[in-house]
């Protein structure tokens, strides 16, 4: 499920003066949205997907032609709000990105997605909701796709922000996998361990935290927490990073993987994805997970 798709566009170039003109090559553009994106990078490893959203406007052609073109399965609400646009900008000194907040959508809209999500949800491995939400999203909306799941008897994993994502933990999440700044959005604070800890108490789920170039933290319930990190800092675009971690959280967890290995699995496919030139995509998982270490907390 990606509640705000977007048509995603990168530019790599040399360098980026503020203020000037710059004749660049044409940009990469495909259907994106985090939740496509965590379909693209287990539509990598051949594990079958089905992407859900809303999509409307000038974009749409381009973004069902994407899908196709790449073999992604999908089943689209049409809507009448256009959908956005993102644009990544990648340096050497670093990704910059201009991501539109995307326009509203009707309730009827919404309670189509939900039906969708209902519909497929039975014959799923794993359900996920992921990414930004579009202005007057309604404020369960992410709970309901968790219990959706749960009905249907499936492990889910919600990856958002602020009240969204205490919702979902509450009503039953496996897991999400807020980044920092969601994290404190949600919980408030300054510290990352002590604000997950707190998320994962109000449910029954695992908290994947995260953290940049700090790895990660996966947080039980209980309190008992584990921290991930790659033994070196990685240069790429880290853009569509915290997607394949959530790729390689809803695999793993198919496959009945232990937490630490959950754990371990996305914090290599999150650094894979920094090497990768395009959101969607993983390089060198194998050889990164070899340099990967986890340490218990507490």
């Amino acid at each position: 499920m990606t509640t705000n798709p977007a048509i995603d566009i990168t530019y790599t170039m040399d360098e980026l003066r503020i203020g000037t003109s710059h004749r660049v090559e044409t940009g990469l553009a495909c259907a994106g949205g985090k939740g496509v994106n965590v379909a693209r990078v287990l539509h990598q490893h051949d594990e079958p997907t089905i992407v859900i959203a809303p999509i409307g406007g000038p974009v749409r052609v381009l973004f069902v032609h994407d899908l196709d073109r790449s073999g992604i399965a999908h089943r689209l609400v049409e809507v009448d709000s256009p959908t956005r646009r993102t644009t990544a900008i990648v340096t050497p000194a670093g990704t910059t990105n201009l991501n539109e907040r995307g326009e509203a959508i009707s309730a009827g809209d919404w309670d189509r997605l939900l039906q969708i999500v209902r519909a497929e949800a039975p014959a799923a491995r794993v359900v996920v909701s992921s990414g930004s939400l579009p202005p007057q999203t309604p404020g369960s909306f992410c709970a309901s796709v968790v219990e959706a799941a749960i009905a249907a008897g499936k492990p889910v994993i919600i990856d958002v922000g602020g009240e969204q994502l205490r919702q979902a933990m509450a009503a039953g999440a496996t897991a999400v996998k807020p980044n920092r700044h969601e994290l404190f959005d949600a919980m408030g604070g300054t510290d990352p361990l002590d604000a997950a800890r707190r998320l994962a108490a109000n449910g029954t789920g695992a908290v994947f935290a995260s953290l940049d170039v700090e790895g990660m933290l996966a947080v039980l319930p209980d309190g008992r927490a584990w921290h991930a990190q790659l033994d070196h800092v990685l240069d790429g675009n880290p853009t569509g990073a915290g997607d394949a971690a959530v790729a390689a959280l809803a695999l793993a967890i198919a496959e009945g993987a232990t937490l630490e290995e959950q754990l371990a699995r996305a914090t290599a496919w999150s650094g894979a994805a920094v090497l990768a030139p395009q959101a969607g995509s993983i390089v060198d998982a194998e050889r990164l997970a070899a340099r990967i270490r986890i340490t218990p907390i507490g």
